[in-house]
């Protein structure tokens, strides 16, 4: 409070100054930007040219000056030394920052395993901020395993002859706690026994915090949910009392229209309309349609919650879709019911597809035609990652499976079978990330659609090709689509100044004209990337190379990272 009164005073004074530049000297473990951000001062990224260089009113410095030697304490530095001077028109701040106070010990009473959550090693400088930070997360940690009301009593006791710190975290867990009485509050038309149905806890249930987080997932998951406040600060003894309530949007219906590029469709029109509660019970039912150089589709949607975390869903449509070579255009209907078993998510299906392809010179790969498919699908998915548009630790497996069997109903006998896995792991400059697909098509008896081949090359896929651009191509040079595919990524993320991230990837893909790929003949793409940072993902840019041949390129759009 005392260093917020101080800036807002600092700001006030530099309306009425005539400031000077300021430069700092002697700051070797401490850079530029974090020490002019401590004093309410921005100093401009590279690329900012329009903007001048931080400046001070001289009259001032007696005010900044405890603000920097305050700052350097909380990182450790408790002997720290901060001089000034004028010169030449410019503000010359010396610090001399002198031995640190480092970890000499560490030590804790725990019940549980605490060890992970503790951020600091003997021999690393000490930091206040990490050190309260770590004792936040040691409170999350034994909520996430019952204990509601731990008593955690952490100190650092700081010897400043020796420069030493001695870390101590004591904690002492209440009774194992429990979910008391759940009171739940809704509008009318939303039904108490659908909201209940979303949560993952109920009266008498081991406490977990987890567990709140899951519910408050599974709730804000639907559309028509405007807002949820799950209560769980009163307490009775070891039961903690959970009072939830649940308000809608007041207008359902959401209507939606945009224009966008992607570098794999090109130039895109979008608009859509939504009932978010139709007629009432979370139920929603939407159109939407879509327009752009390769793809144009219209689609209605139909969706509704059920009991016990399981959701049904219905969609039918009409697509019409350029390929290199043909046309192809789909009217397509499925059902499915999806099962939320945190963390994991069970799908099963049954789809029918009337696809006709036109406009094919090549009659062998892709015949002119129409083929009626019925397939029965299935996927499964297990999500650990620590974030969905922005991953930077966990993992992510998917498993998808579709076939049909030939009948007076459905044209052919085939499977289709895609696996694919993400890992991410944090290093202490950025994060390596890695992605492996696997996938193969087999039509025992009859025909499928051209479509149902795998495509590979694009943002979603090799980036040194072209959308649906990599792999054998017909006598008229158009990509003829493979019937299995193994493609792995490996990326390097890390940040870069302000909201701005930067990525090294090498992107391998195999194909096959049978179950199996090629393993002899690999297209390997690889390149640089950059990140604008923003709250619906990042904002990206790829650069993909060819490795066997450098002057072919491509350069995608996205936003989000892929994987």
């Amino acid at each position: 409070m005392k260093r917020a009164a101080t800036l807002f005073l600092l700001a006030v004074c530099l309306l009425f100054a005539n400031p000077l530049p300021l430069k700092f000297s002697g700051n070797r473990s401490i850079d530029d930007r974090s020490l002019y951000e401590a004093i309410g001062l921005e100093k401009p990224y590279f690329f900012e040219f329009w903007k001048s260089e931080p400046k001070a009113d001289p009259e001032k410095l007696d005010l900044l000056i405890p603000l920097l030697e305050n700052y350097y304490k909380s990182r450790g530095f408790y002997h720290v030394r901060v001089t000034y001077r004028i010169e030449r028109g410019t503000i010359l701040v010396k610090i001399e920052e002198n031995r640190p106070v480092t970890i000499a010990d560490i030590s804790y009473i725990s019940p549980l395993d605490i060890g992970d959550l503790i951020p600091f090693r003997k021999g690393e400088r000490f930091n206040a901020e990490t050190f309260v930070q770590s004792k936040e997360r040691i409170k999350e940690f034994y909520a996430d395993h019952r204990y509601c009301n731990v008593h955690l009593d952490a100190k650092a006791f700081i010897d400043i002859e020796n420069d030493r710190a001695y870390l101590v975290y004591d904690v002492t867990p209440n009774e194992p706690c429990v979910f008391g009485t759940v009171s739940v509050k809704t509008p009318p038309k939303l039904d108490e026994k659908i909201v209940r149905s979303l949560l993952y806890f109920k009266e008498g249930d081991p406490y977990s915090a987890e567990l709140i987080r899951r519910s408050y997932r599974e709730i804000y998951a639907n559309e028509g949910v405007e807002r949820v406040i799950i209560d769980d600060a009163k307490h009775e003894g070891n039961r903690v009392l959970v009072n939830v309530t649940v308000s809608l949007y007041p207008k359902p219906i959401h209507f939606s229209a945009g224009a966008g590029y992607s570098s794999d469709e090109g130039p895109n029109l979008q608009m859509g309309i939504k009932h978010r509660n139709f007629p009432n019970n979370l139920k929603t039912v939407g159109l939407q349609t879509r327009y752009s150089q390769i793809r144009r589709y219209v689609k209605g949607s139909y969706e509704m919650p059920l009991s016990n975390h399981n959701r049904f869903s219905a969609e039918i449509g009409y697509d019409d879709e350029r390929f290199d070579g043909y046309k192809e255009r789909s009217l397509r209907a499925n059902v499915g019911l999806k099962h939320l078993r945190w963390p994991h998510i069970f799908q099963e299906g049954i789809a029918v597809d009337e696809t006709t392809t036109t406009e094919s010179l090549d009659p062998l790969n892709f015949p002119n035609g129409k083929l009626n498919i019925v397939s029965a699908n299935a996927a499964w998915e297990l999500d650990r990652r620590d974030s969905v548009l922005n991953p930077t630790k966990g993992y992510k497996i998917a498993a998808k499976a579709a076939g049909s069997v030939k009948s007076p109903l459905s044209d052919a006998t085939y499977y289709k079978l895609l696996l694919s896995g993400a890992y991410h792991l944090p290093v202490k400059s950025g994060t390596l990330s890695f992605r492996l697909r696997q996938g193969t098509i087999k039509a025992k008896q009859g025909h499928i659609p051209p479509s149902y081949r795998f495509y590979a090359g694009g943002m979603n896929s090799n980036r040194a090709f072209g959308y649906r651009q990599l792999g054998p191509k017909n006598r008229f040079g158009n990509p003829v689509g493979a019937f299995s595919i193994t493609e792995a990524t490996a990326e390097y993320r890390f940040d870069l100044p302000k909201k701005f991230r930067a990525v090294l990837f090498t992107d391998v893909t195999y194909l096959g004209e049978d179950s199996i790929p090629d393993y002899t003949r690999a297209y390997i793409g690889v390149g640089p990337g950059i990140r604008y940072m923003t709250p619906i993902g990042p904002i990206a840019f790829d650069l993909g190379f060819d490795a066997e041949n450098f002057s072919r390129y491509t350069l995608h759009f996205h936003i989000g990272e892929l994987f």
